[in-house]
């Protein structure tokens, strides 16, 4: 009777164990590559991966586990049909972590936000009588400027915003001119 009892209790236990793996059937995502990650200012890390195969809205969950200690939840979005994108905290930066997403783990380096590169902004003094450039501010971008390029900025002096141009010297409007990268209005008082 005993050796029943044990063989009864060992095709129960296999058929739980079969009924789990059934019931815990993989998703439908098939391949899965992690494309790139970038940091992305506002939102902090961006994973993107490619995918074949139907992704639903309960396979748009991810985690983040970062070197070190620290477990995140990835935000996930469909973007195409070959595209799914998971933002990270935006405290996960500049360090290794193990990412899981789609059924598929990656080790990978999230790397942080970019240096961003400040240059001054000038206008003509305010109120008038207009008779010098003044450094109202500064623009932070994350990308070095070239000359030419071209900002809306808000000027609080004047408490409006108006277009200003990068250039190596400010145009030469009154006795002094400045000179140095910055961003300058491009025109002078009665132009």
């Amino acid at each position: 009777m005993k050796k029943h009892l044990i063989a009864v209790v060992l095709v129960l236990s296999m058929l739980a164990a079969f009924a789990g793996t059934a019931a815990a059937a993989p998703s439908a995502v098939g391949g899965v590559n992690l494309v790139e990650v970038q940091f992305v200012w506002g939102k902090g890390p961006v994973f993107t991966f490619s995918v074949s195969g139907d992704v639903s809205k309960s396979d748009l969950k991810g985690s983040l586990h970062v070197e070190g200690g620290g477990d995140y939840v990835l935000h996930c979005v469909k973007v195409d049909a070959e595209t799914v994108k998971c933002t990270g905290p935006q405290k996960v930066a500049n360090v290794n972590a193990v990412v899981t997403w789609g059924g598929s783990t990656f080790w990978t380096y999230v790397p942080g936000p970019r240096t961003n590169f400040c240059y001054d902004v000038y206008d003509w003094n305010y109120p008038g009588p207009y008779t010098t450039w003044v450094n109202f501010g500064s623009n932070c971008q994350e990308e070095p400027a070239v000359y030419g390029d071209v900002i809306l900025w808000y000027n609080p002096g004047w408490n409006a915003t108006f277009p200003y141009i990068f250039e190596p010297v400010s145009s030469p409007c009154f006795d002094e001119d400045v000179t140095g990268d910055a961003y300058y209005y491009p025109s002078c008082p009665g132009t």
